[in-house]
């Protein structure tokens, strides 16, 4: 088999969790296949320098989440060499419907070799301007994960939560609010909000609910996958709940996988690919309205051998289906499948 040089133009460093999971790790498992990866990423400008020196070296270029002029004269002149070209995404365009990056996004999927995206709707989106896209779910390095061996703090059940507070705080408050209230006057519970970003709302939201016992992380190392294994070792159910939103329904359920490789069961809105990679009543339950979160809740409270069967069922789920070693072999098979 041919040795690929891919070059990956990502939109951020490890701490970025789309660039990490697209395409640092997925370099990584490709050079385990015996290919060269190179990674560039950074400040826009210097970025584009970057990619332009690289360019000649590399047979492939993959731009992972990347919207700007600059980035479509990168597509433009890596087309004109006769790179093979992937153009990634994982998430709407633009949470404000830019039209300006509507616009560019469109000219990139348009020039690219092929187009891979990590959810079912972004496959339809894409699809109206590169008849050559591909699903790619976003996936899993299980080595990251170690299965916890963790008994809950007597008594109280930890809901967790991990990701960016200040972006996700007022999903969290409105769908959350009401019914841990209801809950935390029946039951012994802790939430823990890691990545709470010092957002007050959520503090002043969550820190006097009677009954609930809420702990504060601001922020981890979000590249030492240790941190962000060992900041969900005390989860017992995995919370991820979204508003039904234009840009939430573009979302490719990667908090959901996290929770699922820690063996964790998960409660979540059925928004976005959440709908598909959570099966409701076998790896965790869909939840949309007050009701369905008190009653789903409720249920994996009360009962520590559901949620160890659910969190077994989950694990497995992500070995077989969202594991990054397969997305590598399957982003391997598109390139290979490409015409320079």
């Amino acid at each position: 088999m041919q040795q690929l040089k891919v070059s990956f133009y990502l939109l951020g460093d490890r701490r970025k969790a789309s660039s990490r999971v697209r395409g640092f790790w997925i370099a990584e498992e490709l050079r385990k296949f015996g290919m060269k990866c190179s990674i560039i990423d950074g400040e826009e400008r210097v970025s584009f320098l970057r990619c332009l020196i690289k360019l000649p070296w590399c047979d492939t270029l993959f731009i992972q989440k990347r919207y700007s002029r600059w980035d479509f004269y990168i597509m433009q002149v890596a087309r004109f060499l006769g790179k093979r070209t992937v153009f990634d995404m994982d998430d709407a365009y633009s949470s404000v419907k830019s039209p300006t990056t509507l616009f560019n996004i469109q000219r990139i999927m348009k020039k690219a070799s092929a187009v891979t995206v990590g959810s079912r709707n972004l496959l339809e989106f894409a699809k109206q301007y590169q008849v050559n896209s591909i699903f790619l779910p976003t996936s899993i390095k299980l080595e990251n994960y170690d299965l916890p061996a963790v008994q809950s703090q007597k008594g109280k059940a930890c809901l967790g939560w991990i990701g960016n507070g200040a972006h996700y705080y007022k999903d969290l408050i409105k769908i959350l609010k009401e019914p841990l209230t209801e809950i935390a006057s029946r039951h012994k519970i802790r939430l823990k909000l890691v990545g709470a970003c010092g957002q007050k709302e959520l503090y002043q939201e969550f820190s006097n609910i009677p009954g609930l016992d809420t702990i504060f992380i601001d922020e981890i190392d979000w590249a030492d996958p240790s941190e962000v294994s060992a900041a969900m070792l005390d989860f017992d159910i995995g919370l991820y709940p979204v508003q039904a939103t234009d840009f939430n329904s573009y979302k490719c359920g990667f908090k959901a996988l996290e929770y699922m490789a820690m063996g964790i069961p998960v409660v979540a809105s059925p928004v976005g690919a959440n709908a598909y990679v959570v099966e409701h009543g076998k790896d965790g339950y869909h939840a949309d309205g007050i009701d369905a979160w008190i009653d789903a809740l409720t249920v994996l409270i009360s009962d520590n051998a559901m949620r160890k069967e659910m969190g077994q069922a989950g694990r497995h789920k992500v070995e077989t289906h969202y594991n990054i070693r397969e997305s590598a072999r399957k982003l391997t098979e598109i390139i290979f499948n490409l015409k320079n």
